[in-house]
């Protein structure tokens, strides 16, 4: 009881105590880290081929992009060519053998050589420092950079590395010299090189926190990882990249300030406010007194100092669309919105379109939870068949509003980011048990990421997409299909007729205003004994009640029509399809949870700067986004481990957020 006592009359002695020894572990943590990070990285760089010289011309069609301040002599242009033909690279990366310390340690935290070539939709990243380049990939990633920064190879590799999946590699160039670079630019290429990763680049600098937070309590360790970050630019480079004594003295300095300047920008921009708005004063006072206009262009002022500034300071995150594109949008939004959204919508049905039953009831009244654009949209479910539909449903120009900086323009990086990780459902679409087939039509094919990924499954397949929008083209421009077709499968169904063994649609009936007619066009695009894959949001599935509007297999208001798996295998069956598999558990897709909570937060604090939102203060807008994505950040652990817990009640019978149909043509 006195031990009790004593630790209730001195609790912040207790707490004291607790946090001293807390902070202790701080240092030692971070000792272990730099040291197990250093051999990991370490391996890395010594995993890097190393091309050897060669003394035959360089190739005709390869071209070399190079970043300003690199110098690519001849030997190295002949030496990086012969290699790359015998590798068998349309796009090779060339690291340089001597690089400053801090570049050392980014190449070796981007790239991971051991692992074999890169997956097909992995990101792009490297030395970004030269690229040897076939002339076809040039030409069909429509680069024209005719003197390169390093922060433009940044987005060259990763347009690059899109074009030439299969054949891209990495290797370590001797007598190549990295190009100087300020410290402003490192922290540009960070950024630039992990755009939807934007923590990346600010990890060291939490281990630098961690280690201040203990170096009081913990002084001989905190200098233990002092010293072993010092050292971590010469242990990584595995004596294979060169670093000079004076370059590594001045790395902690080098690799720190950059970060430190980024994080004081806020203060130096408001510390300056009051001299631009005397220097636009002169600025102004200069012109009226003056016709010399070119005169008054060459002051230099605080105003022209600030912006310099300003516009120097790179950010985290995706890049931000021009000034001109935004304002632009805000104008076409602008005349859509000014007549209202209710005109979008058709007269509403009465009887279902898919049996014609009259009994309908109300299945979700929903909201655009994605871009959160504005309006209502109704779903009912037909009492007779249960099937699912969009009532009053969209028009043609409803369709289009709602599509609009989804899958391109403003919306089309994220959503590719989001396609190229869903590898291992690619992969498992294409696993199926039916004769290898000559000729593949994947229907609503998008970018064409299930066609790029399915090829390792079925490598003498000739893969072709159809999409009606823009980004079909790319993914024929990229290789990742043969041919492109843009439009509606009904509409090119005619000139398609039994050409292909497969015909794949996931995730695309949903979307169409009469799935029936898609349907029966497939058939017809089928040759004989050829095979239908159908894949489908589940509108049984119990996570569309659990998340209501926000549950992702709705996607309002762009999803028109949600079938049952019977009403979809009866109709196949009246098409003289026969129904081969019917599997709910397996095409069951994680993430429920997660993505109705991120969909939450976009609809309650949605990015002021999104043009069909009229805002009316932009910065308590983002005030507001802000802190809901902070608690939206701090729920998710608990969004995912609802996900994972629910997987199997989900996965068993037909209660899986998806389904997918295997059909045969008779």
């Amino acid at each position: 009881m006195r031990g009790v006592a004593l630790v209730a009359l001195a609790p912040g002695g207790v707490i004291s105590e607790g946090t001293r020894t807390l902070r202790a572990w701080l240092p030692i943590a971070a000792c272990a880290g730099i040291g197990l990070n250093s051999v990991r990285l370490r391996a890395r760089v010594r995993a890097l081929a190393v091309i050897p010289p060669a003394g035959q011309a360089v190739h005709p069609s390869h071209r070399f992009l190079v970043a300003d301040g690199v110098r690519l002599d001849e030997a190295q242009r002949r030496a990086a060519s012969a290699y790359a033909l015998r590798e068998g690279l349309s796009v090779l990366d060339l690291v340089p053998a001597e690089m400053a310390a801090h570049e050392v340690l980014d190449l070796a935290r981007m790239v991971d050589p051991g692992a074999g070539r890169p997956g097909l939709l992995t990101s792009g990243r490297g030395a970004f420092q030269a690229l040897l380049v076939e002339q076809d990939v040039w030409e069909r990633a429509g680069l024209d950079l005719p003197t390169p920064t390093r922060v433009d190879l940044v987005a060259a590799t990763a347009t690059l590395r899109l074009h030439a999946s299969t054949a891209t590699g990495l290797a370590l160039l001797p007598g190549l010299s990295a190009g100087a670079g300020s410290a402003t630019q490192r922290l540009e290429i960070e950024f630039a090189a992990y755009p939807w990763a934007p923590g990346m680049p600010f990890m060291p600098l939490a281990r630098d926190l961690a280690v201040v937070a203990g170096m009081a309590a913990a002084p001989a360790w905190a200098l233990g990882a002092a010293l072993l970050g010092w050292v971590q630019p010469l242990v990584v480079s595995a004596g294979r990249i060169r670093l000079t004594a004076g370059e590594l003295a001045r790395s902690p300095l080098t690799r720190r300030l950059p970060m430190l300047r980024f994080l004081a920008s806020p203060v130096v921009a408001r510390r300056t406010a009051p001299a631009t708005t005397a220097g636009t004063a002169v600025t102004a006072t200069a012109t009226t007194a003056t016709t010399a206009t070119a005169t008054t262009a060459t002051i230099p002022t605080p105003t022209t100092a600030a912006a310099t500034a300003t516009a120097r300071t790179p950010r985290p995150g995706p890049p931000v669309p021009e000034p001109a594109v935004l304002a632009a949008k805000r104008r076409q939004y602008a005349a859509d919105l000014a007549a209202g959204v209710d005109r979008f919508l058709e007269p509403p049905f009465t009887a279902c379109p898919w049996c014609g039953g009259a009994e309908l009831a109300l299945e979700l009244l929903g909201v655009d939870c994605f871009q959160a654009k504005p309006g209502v949209f109704r779903y009912d479910r037909c009492r007779d068949c249960g099937h699912v539909f969009q009532n009053p449903r969209l028009t043609l120009d409803g369709l289009e509003f709602y599509y609009r900086d989804f899958y391109s323009g403003l919306g089309a990086r994220l959503v590719e980011e989001l396609f190229s990780r869903n590898s291992a459902t690619y992969l498992d679409r294409a696993r199926i048990d039916i004769p290898a087939p000559r000729r593949w039509l994947d229907v609503g094919g998008g970018f064409g990421h299930f066609c790029a990924t399915a090829r390792e499954v079925w490598p003498t397949t000739s893969f072709d997409g159809l999409d009606i929008g823009e980004s079909i083209g790319q993914a024929e421009r990229r290789g990742w299909i043969e041919h492109a077709y843009r439009g509606r499968l009904p509409d090119l169904a005619g000139t398609l007729r039994d050409r292909y063994d497969v015909v794949s649609m996931f995730h695309y009936l949903e979307h169409t205003r009469d799935p029936r007619e898609e349907l029966r066009a497939a058939a017809q695009v089928l040759a004989p004994g050829g095979h239908l894959i159908v894949e489908l949001p589940n509108p049984h599935c119990p996570a569309g009640r659990w998340f209501g509007t926000y549950w992702p297999g709705w996607l309002v208001p762009q999803h028109q029509h949600l079938l049952p798996a019977d009403n979809l295998t009866a109709a196949l069956d009246d098409l003289g399809l026969k129904v081969l598999d019917v599997r709910f558990g397996p095409a069951h897709q994680g993430g429920d949870a997660p993505i109705a909570l991120w969909g939450a937060w976009q609809r309650a604090a949605p990015p002021p700067s999104s043009p069909w939102l009229d805002v009316a203060s932009p910065a308590a807008a983002r005030v507001r986004r802000v802190l809901l994505g902070a608690v939206t950040a701090a729920a998710m652990p608990a969004a995912i481990a609802w996900d994972v817990a629910s997987r199997r009640y989900l996965t068993a019978g037909r209660r899986s957020n998806a389904y997918r149909v295997l059909a045969a043509r008779r």
